[in-house]
């Protein structure tokens, strides 16, 4: 089974996150959910897993993907086709006594089973949009049905509908905020997406229509199960490797992405396997040098991370983006990283004004922390990736 680098990881290539999962099954008994977090920490791959255990717990579960759309007309489409009704009169008749627990545990509404979804449900006020009898629809269907929908690229969906329809973009946002506030609400929502959902909210001034939501942060793997993955993951490839190489390669990653991680693995493997061919029967042991040698292979690729300068290019324009591209030229300079005070000052030839200049940076670095470029670390500002870090360094500072 190949280590997967990038793709959503499933079943046997998922791993921990207990915690998580734990806290996300707890905090959606009273509230909807909107999964934040850096890029590159396998959100995706969090929500699927969430799919396959929602059922032991008494719901039905969809991963809806709207990253390929930009109306709200097919957004409200996308939810319809992923919860038509013959699929929740199946599970209720199915689920029984779980779908059961699930409604206790909530104290708020009492279920007719089998079938007896969406009865007596006072709908809100829907906009004068061509989507508003689909969408009245869907919320008959599933406001008191056990259903939990994970909406992935939410954040991507909205962005493209801002820019092409602010009015419209708000009318969504206010009928989604409206429903999840109904009355009775047994239906759950997860939103999550690849550029922080709340950064474009604070931009757009749309932040109080997902104030009604639990901001769930996600963060790196623990060192333990940093080690734990890849150690079953070297196993798979027929490979061993001393701990304290495990422990090396987690030091090179530095932030402890399951894609960064995985990333510098494989890249390692590489390594070693050019290394065993030359010295002809040498031990499938994986070495320090190897992590040294795969490090050295990737920096030495330049498509594995040019994609992040060329986000910028796309998302930011003119003194914005030659204030942030300055600001992590300024960054990747240092493997400790500067001090807020400390880039200030450097940052002095892009903006003259110290007061303008510190408005501009914090602008950036929500951005930069948001997208997964930028971390705090003990006061200092750093790379949350090393990878990333002397990718930057070596061709953009």
């Amino acid at each position: 089974m190949p280590i997967r680098v990038g793709n959503k990881a499933e079943g046997a290539d998922f791993f921990d996150r207990v915690t998580e999962r734990e806290d996300l099954w707890r905090y959606l008994e009273g509230n909807h959910v909107l999964i934040s977090g850096p890029r590159r920490l396998g959100k995706t791959s969090l929500l699927q897993r969430l799919v396959e255990e929602a059922p032991e717990r008494g719901l039905l579960a969809k991963l809806v993907d709207v990253e390929g759309i930009d109306s709200a007309t097919a957004f409200v489409a996308e939810l319809e086709r992923a919860f038509p009704a013959a699929s929740i009169t199946r599970f209720m008749r199915s689920a029984g006594e779980r779908a059961g627990r699930w409604l206790q545990r909530l104290r708020k509404v009492e279920m007719k089973l089998p079938g007896g979804v969406g009865g007596g449900i006072e709908l809100q006020a829907l906009p004068e949009d061509g989507w508003a009898n689909t969408a009245a629809r869907l919320q008959q269907r599933l406001t008191s049905a056990p259903a939990l929908v994970l909406i992935d690229e939410f954040s991507v969906f909205l962005e493209k509908l801002l820019e092409r329809d602010r009015q419209e973009a708000k009318r969504l946002l206010g009928w989604l905020r409206a429903w999840r506030l109904t009355s009775g609400m047994v239906c759950r929502f997860i939103y999550s997406g690849s550029i922080s959902l709340n950064s474009l909210l604070d931009a757009y001034q749309l932040s109080t229509y997902f104030n009604d939501c639990y901001d769930f942060r996600l963060g790196p793997f623990r060192r333990a199960a940093a080690l734990e993955m890849l150690t079953e993951e070297l196993g798979r490839e027929g490979r061993s490797a001393e701990p304290q190489v495990l422990k090396y390669l987690c030091e090179r990653t530095g932030w402890l992405s399951p894609f960064y991680l995985n990333l510098l693995l494989v890249s390692s493997l590489e390594a070693a396997r050019d290394r065993e061919l030359e010295l002809d029967g040498a031990p499938r042991q994986l070495l320090a040098a190897d992590v040294d040698g795969g490090y050295d292979r990737l920096l030495a690729t330049r498509s594995r991370f040019i994609h992040w300068h060329q986000r910028l290019q796309r998302d930011l324009q003119g003194p914005d983006l030659d204030f942030t591209l300055a600001c992590l030229a300024s960054v990747a300079r240092s493997q400790d990283g500067p001090t807020r005070k400390q880039l200030l000052a450097r940052l002095q030839r892009q903006e003259r004004d110290p007061d303008q200049r510190a408005r501009r940076l914090d602008k950036a670095l929500l951005k930069l922390e948001e997208d997964g470029y930028l971390g705090l670390t003990e006061g200092r500002i750093r790379f949350l990736s090393f990878l990333l870090r002397d990718y930057w360094g070596h061709n953009h500072a």
